[in-house]
């Protein structure tokens, strides 16, 4: 993996990007409500449509745009799901499943309705959407089906996370592949974990389950999709486990064989390594904590985030996936999947049609993940340098690709993990916040 290389303090920090796409599972997808992306993204303003506020989740512009009431309540549950008020947003859209007056609203609303209910772990509300009429028969038979999942989780007891300490810092190990490990307690023993924004849930491997005599809840087995194919993954519960001083109890869980929990090192691939991870932090529990990663100094910083401080605009959102909106240094707004699941920060061809420019040049690169790993020829962008909240990040030759996730919005890219080396990162869902500071040897 190319790793990110630290400049003075008045040059921006180095993204050098490829792609291991995310490892979630299709739990949390939402349906791509028909063709939104706009091909006039430098257009002049108060003339965006409504289909085109929703795709570049601009939900105020889409509520003025609105020409049903239909329209005018999936804007306003969106702006709601973006504000953070997940259970406001999943009565809106529970309601529009039914009520709206228009198939792709109805569609959509269903998805992100199921959406936000997995978030929120009410796992027996959706176990028996399995049941209604309205349910695709292709999800009530798919192997990888939300419902299939929740069934396995309605009679678990709910996760709880007991923060011992409002702020406390934790080392962390950087791998030869740059992927930050940390420490993680379950039964009195220590294991590795991955922190990845996109898993929509905690991971543990198979040998690691076995250690600790963690079994599935069901007999059945149920699969997770990946970019690169369908894994197998079992459902089950980790009655306890701590990071720092932070005890997560009844944790849901996918086994996942561990023979699929590695990460390669070194190119060619002919040449490479494989790095064996012990399990995965998925975003059902990193957005329940505000945290920071230090990367240079390899140390972990985690907050309760009821107690942290806040900053005013929210640039971080959950609309299926965590999203991140970044600006460009002329003030264009870009929103980002944030995924460090995925080694490298890639872009998107919306990127490229909202600020009408082009890609450099082809490459052949190799992607992988859960599921195997694939060979492609991809466009690569030249150097682009954006702002995080006014901190500079240059993408360097990121490499250009379609849309690998079915989301509400028409994403630019999606940030990787290479991220963490960009600086100090923080991570706060809870309050909407996405930064990156200068590490103080800086």
């Amino acid at each position: 993996m190319s790793r990110l290389t630290r400049q003075a303090k008045s040059e921006p920090r180095i993204l050098s990007s490829t792609v291991r796409l995310a490892c979630g599972p299709a739990l949390a997808a939402i349906t791509l409500l028909a063709c939104f992306r706009s091909s006039a993204a430098l257009r002049p303003p108060h003339r965006i449509s409504y289909w085109e506020a929703l795709a570049e989740l601009h939900p105020k512009e889409a509520v003025e745009a609105a020409r049903t009431e239909s329209e005018k309540t999936f804007a306003e549950s969106l702006q709601d799901l973006m504000e953070g008020n997940i259970d406001k947003a999943e009565q809106g859209f529970g309601q529009l499943r039914h009520t709206a007056n228009d198939s792709i609203l109805r569609v959509g609303s269903r998805v992100i309705y199921t959406a936000t209910l997995q978030y929120q772990e009410k796992w027996e509300t959706l176990a028996a959407l399995r049941n209604e009429p309205s349910q695709p028969t292709a999800d009530r038979t798919d192997s990888a089906s939300i419902e299939l999942w929740a069934a396995a989780f309605k009679n678990v007891p709910p996760k709880t996370l007991d923060f011992r300490s409002a702020s406390m810092r934790l080392p962390m190990t950087v791998s030869a592949v740059g992927t930050p490990l940390i420490p993680v307690r379950i039964k009195d023993k220590v294991y590795n974990f991955w922190l990845d924004t996109g898993s929509s849930m905690t991971m543990l491997a198979s040998d690691v389950a076995r250690d600790l005599n963690i079994v599935p809840l069901v007999p059945d087995t149920l699969e997770i999709v990946t970019s690169t194919g369908r894994v197998t993954a079992n459902p089950s519960l980790i009655p306890e486990l701590q990071i720092g001083q932070i005890v997560v109890r009844n944790a849901p869980t996918m086994i996942v064989d561990e023979s699929m929990m590695q990460v390669r090192e070194g190119r060619p691939i002919e040449e490479t390594q494989r790095i064996k991870i012990d399990g995965i932090i998925g975003f059902d529990i990193i957005r329940q904590i505000d945290l920071e990663v230090d990367y240079g100094d390899a140390t972990l910083h985690l907050r309760n985030p009821a107690t942290s401080r806040h900053i005013a605009d929210r640039n971080m959102f959950w609309v299926g996936l965590p999203v991140v909106r970044i600006t460009t240094a002329n003030g264009i707004a870009l929103h980002f999947g944030l995924d460090t699941g995925a080694q490298q920060t890639f872009v998107t061809e919306t990127l490229l049609d909202k600020l009408q420019i082009q890609a450099a040049r082809v490459e052949s690169r190799r992607v992988g993940g859960l599921g195997g790993e694939i060979s492609l020829r991809a466009p690569v962008l030249s150097d682009l340098r954006v702002l995080v909240r006014g901190y500079p990040i240059l993408f360097r030759g990121a490499v250009v690709r379609a849309p690998v996730y079915q989301v509400l919005a028409s994403l630019d890219g999606v940030l990787g993990g290479d991220i963490w080396n960009s600086g100090i990162v923080r991570i706060d869902m809870t309050n909407g916040i996405f930064a990156v500071r200068r590490p103080p040897t800086d």
